[in-house]
């Protein structure tokens, strides 16, 4: 039987679901649930109605524009919690990327994440006075808001998907760029997100006794031509990278298995 896997964050955690990356995960996990660049203070701000006409993406050229206007109806719509809930994963594991690095948008008490497909729509263009947060700008604000939208959340966990575990993906930037002949070239340093990103992983694992995943970024470096198509980002490895946190997951899932046979 398949250990049944939600991701909630980005690509560093859900690419390891990717069989282009990790060609044989399926023998082993089912990914039954995704949330990708949602913030958890969108996705427990007040619901709203909203003309689904607008969700109509005015960028002529975004070309990925059917599986951004998925992600933004889901974002809107919420539909996460309702798959956790039919699905009920053993685990649930969570990178926190999207608060980080993306911050999110207000407008009327409405929060949408400000990850480049809501801010494309009709929708969004018509909302009157957005204003943007982002967590290194305002951190006494960003986490009034997102410390209790996780309270929530591990709340609504608790109650509705009861057996999921969370693991917390600690996942890193980094600016190290090796190109297929073994030269090492540097992107911007995000150093001072991985600071942020290190406050809120280890908030979240003391306050809530998780089990993490954490590799050691040091050892890994960007592809000039990431496998998936990805564009050259400061979190889109070389596939060493995810072969070795799909590892570390093994181990985790295989512990719990052992200590319920004992």
């Amino acid at each position: 039987m398949t250990i049944k896997i939600a991701s909630y964050g980005s690509c560093i955690t859900r690419d390891n679901f990717n069989s282009k990356l990790n060609k044989n995960y399926k023998e082993r996990y089912e990914c039954v649930a995704t949330s990708l660049h949602a913030s958890l203070i969108s996705l427990f701000s007040q619901e709203f109605t909203y003309d689904g006409t607008k969700i109509d993406f005015i960028d002529e050229e975004n070309v990925h524009n059917e599986a951004d206007k998925l992600k933004t109806i889901e974002e809107l719509t919420k539909s996460f919690f309702h798959d956790l809930k039919v699905k009920q994963p053993d685990y649930l594991i969570m990178d926190f990327y999207t608060d980080v690095f993306l911050g999110v948008f207000f407008s009327q008490d409405r929060f949408f994440t400000n990850n480049g497909y809501i801010s494309k729509t009709s929708f969004f263009n018509e909302l009157p006075e957005k204003f943007h947060l982002k967590i290194e700008r305002s951190p006494s604000d960003y986490f009034g808001l997102l410390l209790p939208s996780i309270a929530k959340f591990m709340d609504f966990l608790k109650k509705e998907v009861p057996n999921c575990e969370v693991i917390i993906n600690k996942g890193r930037f980094s600016n190290r760029l090796l190109d297929s002949e073994g030269k090492v070239s540097y992107l911007p340093s995000y150093q001072h997100y991985n600071d942020i990103w290190d406050k809120l992983d280890n908030y979240m694992i003391s306050k809530y006794d998780l089990k993490f995943i954490e590799l050691d970024h040091q050892k890994y470096y960007i592809s000039p031509k990431p496998t998936i198509g990805w564009d050259v980002f400061q979190l889109h490895y070389h596939d060493n990278y995810y072969h070795d946190f799909l590892e570390q997951l093994n181990t985790v899932t295989q512990i719990d298995k052992n200590a319920e046979v004992n």
